[in-house]
């Protein structure tokens, strides 16, 4: 049976998630014409180049960066976007496909106070625009790194383990952009390590990495804080965030005033219910399992690689399955040959049983994620938004 294929942005080409203005397209360009429909498209003062001199549209998007504005808003015009077609419906609970004996909104969310209730004037459909881009950008440069340039990161890192440890007080805008530079990149090393990903065609690897970097964080974080806590270098209630960062639960002031005009308590649903309770249960885990490090790696790399292949599909799901298989044969030769260890199933055991809390766990905030973006909970979007899904 063939792989399911997703439609695509009628404007710039990259995967579409659903109908915007009329016109199947990704929030990107949605967000983009929300924006600049308003404006008189004689307002775009810079002149199209490859317009003026070849007749025709530019291409809109090259790179990973949307070049021409007028271009860009012109083809969404074209492509039949009308800012008179804002969908007003999207909210399932009021939408005309419900049944004909409509559930409560409590019913239906399973949660009776919910915040929009509260303070629906809260809610923006006015989205300020984070282009990241440059991310992408930044990646292929890391995946076109030879063996040479990948020892002296490698070196480098080691250097940096013996620093100490300074503790964010605070987190804001800056500091979460700067947490997801550095695992998006981060994750970007990682994967260039590994011989049988390095061959594979740059879109397959850029998708693999938009899809798995926060995922790969998660564990890979969680797990360098298992080892520092149980080296008494962090206590309890301090968790690694980035490279020698890390956060204590217990005294940290989280502004999200940048994103949303809601409070920290109104989003605790969304974003914050974690991290007391999941995070905790994580490290306990992996501090009981004592792992080696190429046991991690090999957690990683199955969390990672199943999660982009069942999300992605078709060029991707081949890869992903691929890699998985080759891993698993080099994690049975570990334990037969370098562990002396033939009975192996039952440690294997309890580390897919650890990776499947963090599967669940990961569904459970894609799918509140959802319902923030039905609800407009949030003031940001993102050039690629398919990065953000667990934000």
């Amino acid at each position: 049976m063939p792989a399911p294929s997703h439609s695509s942005c009628k404007i710039c080409d990259q995967r579409a998630h659903g109908n915007h203005f009329g016109v199947m397209s990704c929030r990107a360009c949605a967000a983009f014409f929300r924006r600049s429909a308003v404006t008189s498209f004689d307002s775009f003062h810079a002149i199209c180049v490859t317009a003026f001199r070849n007749k025709k549209m530019c291409t809109i998007l090259e790179n990973g960066r949307y070049k021409c504005k007028k271009c860009r808003l012109k083809k969404c015009y074209d492509k039949g976007m009308d800012p008179k077609k804002f969908q007003t419906d999207r909210d399932l609970a009021s939408s005309t496909l419900r049944s004909t004996k409509p559930q409560s909104m409590a019913n239906f969310l399973g949660r009776p106070e919910f915040i929009l209730f509260c303070e629906p004037d809260k809610a923006t459909s006015t989205k300020t625009l984070i282009d990241v881009s440059y991310l992408i950008e930044k990646a292929e440069l890391v995946f076109q790194k030879n063996s040479l340039e990948r020892l002296t990161y490698t070196m480098e890192e080691m250097k940096k383990s013996n620093e100490k440890y300074e503790i964010m007080r605070k987190v804001g805008r800056p500091e979460a952009l700067f947490f997801w530079e550095q695992a998006f990149l981060g994750a970007a090393q990682w994967f260039s390590g590994f011989p049988e990903f390095t061959v594979l065609d740059m879109d397959v690897k850029i998708e693999i990495l938009k899809s798995a970097w926060l995922i790969w964080a998660r564990l890979a974080k969680l797990y360098e804080t298992a080892e520092l806590q149980s080296k008494k270098v962090l206590e309890s209630d301090q968790f690694i965030c980035g490279q020698n960062t890390c956060m204590d639960m217990e005294d940290l002031e989280i502004d999200l005033s940048w994103c949303t005009n809601y409070s920290k308590e109104q989003l605790r649903f969304y974003v914050m219910s974690y991290f007391d309770k999941d995070w905790k249960e994580c490290v306990t885990d992996l501090s009981s399992l004592n792992l080696t490090n190429v046991e991690v790696n090999f957690m990683l790399i199955q969390l990672c690689l199943y999660d982009a292949g069942k999300k992605n599909q078709g060029k991707v799901l081949e890869a992903t399955d691929r890699l998985i298989q080759i891993q698993s044969d080099n994690i049975h030769d570990y334990y037969i040959n370098k562990m002396n260890q033939p009975h192996y199933s039952g440690r294997l055991t309890k580390m897919m049983k650890l990776n499947k809390t963090i599967e669940l766990d990961v569904r459970t905030r894609r799918e509140r994620n959802q319902l923030a973006i039905l609800f407009d909970i949030f003031s940001v979007d993102f050039s690629h938004p398919e990065m953000f899904e667990l934000t």
